[in-house]
Order: C-alpha cells, then structure tokens, then sequence
C-alpha cells in the first residue's frame, strides 16, 4: 500500500528543495501506455489502429522497478484503455497492486469509465467531453453508460479529465453547471485541449483562441463552478510560460520510453501546441505557485 506520510515528505520535501530553490528536479512521475485497445474509437485518436501488442506483465513490472530505482514515487496507467488489459490472468489492477508493492507513493488510472471503476489505486481519472449530445460527437453514445459508473461509487476520488476542441469548446459551462447542480460525485473537472498528436486538424485551437477558452475558465473559477485547474497553471497555459518537455516525467510504452508523452520525439513540433493542463500544473507546482501547490494537494 501507499507509503507512510512520513516516508512522503522525507521524499517529496528534499524533492521540492532541489527543484524550487536549484532547479533540479529529478525523476518524480512515470507513466505506463499498457495497450493502445480501445472499447471505443474517438475522433482525434488513432491508437487503436497502430498495431501495437500490449505491454506484457514483465515489461510493465519490469519498467516500475526501474523507474522506482530512477527516483519516480508516482506512476499512472493509461493506454489505449488500460482497464481492458490482460496478460493471461492478470489485469491492471494487478499492476496497481504491483506498484505499490514495489513502493510507489501515489498511482493514478486514466480511464473511458465503461469497464467500471473498481481499483485501488488512489485516483481515476475519467474522460467526459460535456454533455450527451457533445459528448457523443466526439466519442459516442455513451454518456449514459460513464455516468451510471461514476455514480455507483465503485471509488471514492474519482476525477474528469474534459478535452476542449472544436467541437467541445462550447459545452463547457454547460457540463460544469451540470456536474454542481446534479451532484456528480467527482472532485472537479480538469481541462486538457486537444494536443494535435498527428498534425494539427480540424479539432485543434491555436492559441489566440485557446486564451479566450481559459479566461472563460478562469471566470468560472470565480463563480465557484467545479474546475480542478489552478489560476496559475491556467495563466501559464495562456502566456505560453511553461517549459516542455517536462525533465521529471517519463512514459513507457511496449516500445520504448518517452519524456513527458509518447508524442514528444514524433516528427514536428507537438510540444508548442501542447495542451496538456496537467504539465503545465506541475511546472507551477514545482515553482511554488500557491494556488497550483495547493490544487495538487488534492490529489496527494
């Protein structure tokens, strides 16, 4: 299980010294893509259809115990969709356990919601891109079938991750008003935009129009509507002051490993329109920025 707090802070509080005050984070943050299957088939993501096999169990355990050697504390499982993992008879929740076992701190999921939300791991992330109608054009008519997952209570700290695209862009109030005003039990809602992986497209927004979209946001902040992103983190996205690709955190994949994400060696220059909220959160965080130190208390 989780370390002790005081196993946390004997390692996290050295950990924000050398990259606050040095400017030498270290490792900190690893994530493993255990398959690129997918239960669904959104537009705007071609993973499904790479060919890639799925991480074996070896390969996943093998790549923890290394990252965990390197100094990573934290892991997350995304793919693909990680719940429908196998090797043989293990699943991914066997890998959640795994980590933990070998002395991970904190693990996160990453996840469509249909498969259920049953895991120990500490938080799910769960992908929703506004309300039913919204939410369809861009992965299907499943909105129904995500929310009766996060209202069965299967976690208690479950978490939506919003994608903000062309065709999402003006959904946003509309589903935060709708997670305050119907109880939703998630935490908040974190806003990514769309990170053109392939070339930019017809969902992706530059960034002038981006910085009108978290101004919007920021506003709702003010309002009090359920949004997990940070002012600062926010202001960072907006000015483009954020440095990537993050130094502190890898993703493996049956591949290989990549800093940052598996899109950050493609050819181009994917990271300039990154869009990425959760990056931008943990450079603030490792500035000391008090509203992103404090947001991503939350998730620790």
């Amino acid at each position: 299980m989780p370390g002790s707090t005081f196993r946390r802070l004997r390692h996290y509080v050295p950990y924000a010294w050398k990259a606050a005050a040095l400017h030498r984070p270290g490792p900190l943050i690893y994530g493993l893509a255990i398959t690129d299957r997918c239960n669904l088939s959104c537009e705007g993501c071609r993973l499904a259809s790479a060919g890639r096999p799925d991480m074996t169990w070896s390969q996943a355990a093998d790549a923890m115990a290394r990252a965990l050697a390197r100094g990573c504390r934290d892991l997350y499982l995304t793919g693909g969709e990680p719940t429908i993992w196998r090797d043989g008879a293990r699943s991914m929740e066997d890998l959640v356990v795994e980590a933990y076992r070998l002395g991970f701190f904190h693990v996160q999921v990453y996840t469509n919601g249909l498969q259920g939300l049953r895991t120990s791991a500490d938080l799910v992330w769960v992908s929703m891109d506004g309300l039913p109608e919204t939410f369809a054009a861009r992965r299907g008519p499943w909105f129904d079938d995500v929310e009766r997952a996060v209202r069965a209570r299967e976690h208690p700290r479950v978490a939506v991750i919003y994608t903000i695209d062309r065709r999402t862009a003006a959904g946003i109030e509309p589903f935060l008003r709708w997670v305050r005003d119907t109880a939703f039990p998630v935490m908040g809602v974190m806003f990514y935009f769309h990170t053109p992986y392939y070339g930019r497209d017809g969902l992706f927004i530059p960034r002038d129009e981006r910085a009108g979209i978290i101004d919007e946001l920021l506003g709702h902040i003010r309002a009090g509507l359920p949004v997990l992103n940070t002012r600062s983190a926010l202001r960072a996205l907006r000015s483009d002051s954020w440095a990537r690709p993050l130094g502190f955190t890898w993703v493996a994949d049956v591949e290989g490993e990549w800093a940052c994400c598996r899109a950050s060696a493609a050819p181009g220059n994917v990271c300039a329109d990154c869009g990425y909220a959760s990056c931008a959160e943990l450079t603030e965080t490792l500035r000391l920025r008090p509203s992103a130190v404090m947001g991503m208390l939350r998730y620790w």
